[in-house]
Formats: structure tokens, sequence, C-alpha cells
């Protein structure tokens, strides 16, 4: 496996991204020391407005197994949502779960009209197909790392730094967890997803340094994006047979079990992508949102604004990957009334310090991408267990 940092180019396009309730940044210098926390209940004005020079003739689709996740996919939708409301075009297609027919389905958006295709690395390989076959189509794959190289004129990938967002998740969870073990519980494995974990293990081991504790790091894999009910029972085990107190989830729909298991055995969740708190305390289950200390955030809603704008404006954004970081207030963590009252003071500073290193390039977070193989991402996984 290629290092991340041999291919991946951070290629800033111009996108303004700016997380909710931080302000915007574009620049990959180092922000000023400041909390990486961020709430999605913040006004989404955050995204630049449309450009006056808007093109009528941009059509976008927005490829996405199922919405209602309360997560990745719906930030994602209020991308769309927001670039609806600014006049453009665009709708978004739920593919559901068999592979085996994406490609076809993607292919019915294009014959309708639609010329700017938007998924996420799910579908890289189905819109890369197509890319070649239809070059006057422009594909957008986000959460992807991808050399440039290996990418076609009509292709740009957006990839975001989620294992910095979940190293400060992480401190949080080893602070707050009173039986020494905690967990992360992912959907299914891939690159992006062992990014997260090695973050949070990162995240775990830094604070075992820190304070003379030997936290625990449990990880389970559910084999589906959709099995909150497997879920549950991975996270019930975990908190039975390894006294786990802590999960963060990296599951999408699976996740909500995670959260069903949380509220019965009185131990906190993570939740991650969007504001899973404010979710649930407007859903029908809003006593799933009082066992969500934090959300781990990934702006996915806003880079895709942003990518529209710049491609609408003319901006060379293709055949390149942009990285979005801490740096960039394009991933942090959620910090609301409920994180305040129940994560102490002197954590909430911890984990601001440590996202102004990071942000400062002081502090380097581990990566999945800068292990030569996974058998070495298993191996640094293994020191936190």
């Amino acid at each position: 496996m290629k290092k991340l940092s041999k291919f991946l180019v951070a290629a800033m396009l111009g996108l303004s991204l700016a997380a909710c309730g931080n302000g915007g940044g574009t620049a990959a210098t180092a922000a000023p020391a400041a909390p990486a926390a961020t709430s999605e209940s913040a006004p989404a004005a955050t995204a630049e407005a449309k450009p006056e020079t808007a093109s009528s003739s941009l059509k976008v689709a927005y490829i996405v197994a199922h919405l209602g996740d309360k997560s990745f996919a719906d930030s994602g939708e209020r991308g769309m949502q927001q670039l609806k409301s600014e006049g453009y075009d665009c709708k978004t297609f739920e593919v559901g779960d068999d592979a085996s027919k994406y490609e076809d389905q993607i292919l019915d958006t294009i014959d309708q009209g639609y010329n700017l295709i938007v998924a996420s690395s799910t579908y890289f390989d189905q819109c890369h197909a197509l890319a070649a076959e239809y070059p006057e189509v422009k594909f957008v794959i986000f959460d992807d790392s991808k050399d440039p190289a290996d990418l076609l004129p009509n292709e740009a990938v957006i990839f975001y730094a989620q294992n910095e967002g979940s190293y400060l998740v992480g401190l949080m969870a080893a602070a707050m967890s009173k039986n020494g073990t905690v967990a992360v519980n992912y959907g299914m494995p891939n690159p992006v997803i062992f990014d997260f974990v090695t973050g949070y293990v990162n995240g775990v081991l830094d604070y075992n340094a820190a304070h003379g504790t030997s936290v625990k790091v449990v990880t389970a894999a559910v084999g589906s994006w959709s099995d909150p009910a497997t879920m549950k029972t991975i996270c019930l085990d975990q908190q039975r047979n390894n006294n786990a107190d802590v999960f963060y989830q990296v599951a999408g729909g699976s996740g909500d079990g995670l959260f069903e298991a949380c509220v019965e055995t009185k131990t906190w969740a993570i939740g991650v992508d969007s504001d899973q708190y404010q979710a649930y305390k407007d859903s029908e289950n809003p006593e799933k949102a009082d066992v969500i200390l934090t959300s781990m955030l990934k702006e996915v809603g806003n880079s895709l604004v942003s990518m529209v704008h710049s491609i609408d404006k003319g901006e060379d954004v293709w055949k390149k990957t942009t990285t979005l970081g801490l740096a960039q207030d394009s991933v942090g963590y959620v910090s609301n009334d409920f994180f305040s009252s129940n994560v102490p003071a002197e954590v909430q500073e911890e984990m601001s310090k440590a996202a102004a290193d990071v942000k400062a390039g002081s502090k380097k977070v581990k990566s999945y991408f800068d292990f030569a193989s996974e058998d070495e991402f298993n191996a640094y996984v293994a020191t936190a267990q």
C-alpha cells in the first residue's frame, strides 16, 4: 500500500469550507490556536454564496445508498438542499445496497441529463468506469484518497482527515472511561474507516501517556452499514465481556444500534459525521440523544457546496485530490450544552489544546495511510488492546 504522504495532493481549490460555528478558513497554513469544537446545529451559512456567474447547465446528481442515517449521507443531503435553495438543479438518488446495480443506476442519472455526479468512495469503481465512457460528464468522489495520476480529466476527489477529528474524541473517550476500556465499532472495513480507527487509538494512547493510565480499545465490524441489530449485540457483548463504557460508532445506519445499547447499559456514546445528539433530540427517540457526549464532525455538506461553486466558476478542480482537515475546519467535534455539562472542563481544555496543536502542525496525528500495510495497522491497534 502506498503511503498517503506520497500521493495525496492537498490542492486547495478555493473551497471556502467552514465548520459550523467556527468561521471559515481556506488556507492550509497554520490556523489560530482555537478550539476545533463545532456544532452542526449552527446556521449553515458558512458555505460561500452561489456565484453570480452560476451556470444553468449544471445538473447535479447526488448518489447515496439511503438517506435517514442522521450521519454521513444526511450531511451530504444538507449540502444538496442548500444548493437547491440557491437555484441549482440537484436531485438525490437512493441506490440501495446491491452493488451489482450501482453502475446501471448511476448510468440512469446520466441518461436523465445529469452532468455532474457526486458520490462517496463507495461508488468510485462504478463512477470511474463511467467517467471513461462519458468524458463530457463530471464526477466528484468524496471521502476517498486517490493518486491524482490515476484520475481521469473529468474526476475530482475530496478526502477528509477523519483521523484528526477521531483523535480528539479518542482523547475524550479515554478521559471519560471509568472502567478503563473504550470501543470503536464500524460498518465495514475499508481504508477510510481504518483511518477513523487509527486516529481514535492514537488519541487514547496519547491520553494514557500523558496521564499514566492504561485505557484499552476494543474494535469490531458490523459487516453492514444498515444493521443496527447486529451493532447493538456487538456493543452489549463488549460491555459485558470487556467492561467497555464509551462507544464510538463509524457505521452509518448501523450506528443506531450502538446508541440503543448505550441507553440500555447506561454508557456513553460518540456519534459521527453529523451532530447526532441534535438529530436524535429532534427524533421520535430523544432518549438516545442523552447518551451522545459529542459527535466527530465531517463537514460533507459544506464541502460539496463549495466544490460545486468552484466547478461552476470554472476553477480547475479536475484530476486532483483535495485534503481537508482540522486546519481547514472541515473536521471537528460538537460542543453543545450537553457536551459542556457532562465533559469536565479540564478534558474540554485538553481537547481544545490538542486541536490547536494539530492545526498549528506541532502535533501530527497517526493515519492509516501512513502504514506500509494493513498488518502494520493491525499491530498498531493491538498496542491499545
